[in-house]
This record gives C-alpha cells, sequence and structure tokens, in this order.
C-alpha cells in the first residue's frame, strides 16, 4: 500500500469564512453498502469526503482477485491528487457500510485554493508528505527486514497521523493494525510478532485500534543505529 499523510480535516485551523465557503460549495450524498463511489479508471473530477460510515480502496491483484489497499474512515477525502493532476482514479473506491459523504466539484475546489493562499500551503505540504512516504516505502520494501521497516513507518505515521497525549504521555497513532499490515505487505501475525518485540523494547504500547510511540527521538535513533537494544530501560515519553 502507499502510504498518505492523513487527510481528516487538513484545513481545520484555516479562517472561518473557508470553511464556511467550502460548504457553501459542497452536496450531500448517501449510498449503501456495497456501491461504488469510484471506479479504477475513471476520470475524478470531484473531490469527496466521508462523513459517516467506511469506504475501502480495492485494486487487481493481477491473479483475478482484490487487494484492499487503503481503509478510509469518517473525515478524511478522496480525489484531492486526482483533481490536481487529471490522472484517473487509481483504484476502486467501494462502500463498507452505509455511508455518508460530501462532493466538491473540482473546478469549484481550485477557485477556492486561488482565494485562500493558506489552504495552498497546506496541500503543499500534504503532498510533500506523501510523496516522502512513497519513495521510502519503495526503497525500505527493497532494502530493509521488517522490523526496520515498521521503525520507519511509526517513525513517518507520528508526523502524518500522531496526536500527542497529554502529560508527555506519547504520541498516538490511530490506526488498526490491519491497515498498518497492508502499509507494510507483512501478514498480520508476523507484524504483531514485531510490535510485540518493540513493546518490549519499551518504544511503543499497543492498543486496541491504535499505537502509542513512547519516544519519538528514540525511535529515530535507532533508525541510525538499529542494532541498539532498549530492552529494560525505562519508556521515555518525550
Amino acid at each position: 500500500m502507499v502510504p498518505i499523510s492523513h487527510t481528516r480535516n487538513f484545513f481545520s485551523g484555516l479562517p472561518s469564512e473557508f470553511c464556511a465557503a467550502l460548504d457553501d460549495i459542497s452536496t450531500e450524498h448517501r449510498a449503501p453498502a456495497g456501491q461504488a463511489l469510484l471506479r479504477a479508471g475513471g476520470q475524478c473530477s470531484q473531490l469527496y469526503q466521508l462523513r459517516a460510515g467506511t469506504l475501502e480502496c480495492r485494486m487487481a491483484d493481477g491473479r483475478g482477485g482484490e487487494t484492499v489497499t487503503a481503509t478510509v474512515t469518517s473525515g478524511e477525502w478522496l480525489g484531492l491528487a486526482e483533481v490536481f493532476s487529471g490522472l484517473p482514479a487509481a483504484a476502486d473506491v467501494i462502500a463498507v457500510t452505509p455511508v455518508l459523504f460530501r462532493t466538491i466539484a473540482g473546478r469549484d475546489f481550485e477557485a477556492l485554493v486561488g482565494r485562500h493562499p493558506l489552504l495552498t500551503a497546506r496541500l503543499l505540504r500534504l503532498f510533500s508528505l506523501s510523496v516522502s512516504a512513497i519513495h521510502q516505502q519503495a526503497r525500505d520494501h527493497n532494502a530493509l527486514p521488517l522490523k526496520e521497516r515498521l521503525l520507519r513507518t511509526l517513525y513517518m505515521l507520528a508526523f502524518s497521523h500522531g496526536k500527542t497525549l497529554r502529560q508527555h504521555q506519547g504520541i498516538l497513532i490511530e490506526m488498526p493494525q490491519e491497515e498498518l499490515s497492508r502499509r507494510l505487505a507483512a501478514a498480520r501475525q508476523t507484524l504483531n510478532r514485531q510490535l510485540k518485540v518493540l513493546e518490549q523494547e519499551g518504544l511503543i504500547r499497543v492498543n486496541y485500534g491504535s499505537i502509542t510511540v513512547l519516544g519519538l527521538h528514540r525511535l529515530a535513533e535507532r533508525q541510525l543505529n538499529p542494532a541498539r537494544k532498549t530492552l529494560g530501560v525505562a519508556p521515555d515519553v518525550s
């Protein structure tokens, strides 16, 4: 899977008039479970934001089946890159549950971006994170064992998906292990073993549906010095 930076409310913190303008050009829709919002190869002329329910991005695996490449949850956006690039959709986007979503015509969104320069900066950061993650995944998959790829992925996710907890309790990454295993192209059982190793080393805490990074700078140090052992060291939550 291509890891993409978190697209939930990427416009948060922008002026209230922007949010109001976004609502003005949005149209709400509902779709039943099983309906396709996008098809691979089709043109994507509008943006989608999921408001409720769950979507899956699915791609043909070359053997007559499908692979789930991403799970989309409430608040996240689809179609940002396609609207600006003009490229067709890369995957089928299917409603797993009944969904509520809103759409914005690409031309209306581009006009909105032109009126709000701060949004341009947000989009540049979003796309830059995506490109960096893609290149990192390609390099790591060919050169590193799973444990080192997991360390790097958690480090990057702490920036793109992370939420700092109160009282220096770490950085929370809200992502099910099933999705993390897809991002790393690893079997769920194999990934679980590696997560337990990192947990025993005091680097992370595994929760239901999320992972807490207990020391971001220690993840960075482990990437520079993979042989370093941290077993028995008290967690550093800085």
